[in-house]
């Protein structure tokens, strides 16, 4: 049984290269909901100083802080995304 280094090891590298474009492609989609999150805060915010008193106190919070916990760990088939985002969109 031959090895050859030269292949297998193009082989890993290519594989690496895929998997950090694909953790960087998730990490600015995190980054842009984070934002996304933020601004609907500030909004929330915004609108519930334009409310009158009495209805004030009905209106449910939303959590205005993402814990790490609360985010679930991706798995492999969550993060195969080649049907719904072309390779060529987060270039």
């Amino acid at each position: 049984m031959d090895i050859n280094i030269d292949e297998d090891l193009a082989a890993v590298t290519k594989q690496i290269d895929d998997l950090v474009k694909q953790l960087n492609d998730v990490t600015a989609q995190r980054d842009q909901l984070m934002q996304q999150v933020q601004n609907l805060n500030g909004i929330a915010m915004y609108l519930r100083g334009k409310q009158p008193p009495e209805e004030e106190e009905s209106v449910e919070e939303a959590p205005s802080v993402i814990n790490a916990e609360d985010i679930p760990t991706p798995t492999e088939d969550s993060l195969e995304r080649s049907n719904e985002y072309p390779s060529d969109v987060n270039t």
